[in-house]
């Protein structure tokens, strides 16, 4: 029987640079780190980032959500995260960053 989601795999290029964007530009936590393999911890996930010579960007699924979008981009911006503005979906808010790699990644707030 399925549990619980263990890893998202995002491919990158330069593990350095990505890595110091999760850590320092996200604030997340590494928990593991190497040229091959990294892991970001979240509180109920873990985001594995793996090297690949792949050059495509790609929009990677990966869903974020918040309860203060607005305050959330406003603070990423401060770190230097190009934010897109949040913008109404019907369901919540809805914002979008990418990582060094290019790859998409979204910020939601569900409606009240």
């Amino acid at each position: 029987m399925l549990r619980r989601v263990g890893y998202v795999i995002v491919f990158v290029r330069n593990m350095d640079s990505t890595l110091n964007f999760w850590v320092n530009k996200l604030g997340l936590q590494a928990r593991y780190s190497s040229e091959e393999w990294s892991e970001i911890e979240l509180e109920n996930l873990v985001i594995g980032l793996h090297r690949s010579g792949e050059t495509v960007p790609r929009d990677t699924g990966i869903v974020f959500e918040t309860g203060n979008i607005e305050a959330l981009v406003s603070e990423l911006r401060r770190r230097g995260v190009d934010v897109s503005e949040p913008r109404d979906i019907g369901v919540g808010l809805e914002a979008t960053f990418k990582d060094p790699e290019g790859n998409i990644y979204r910020i939601f707030q569900p409606s009240k």
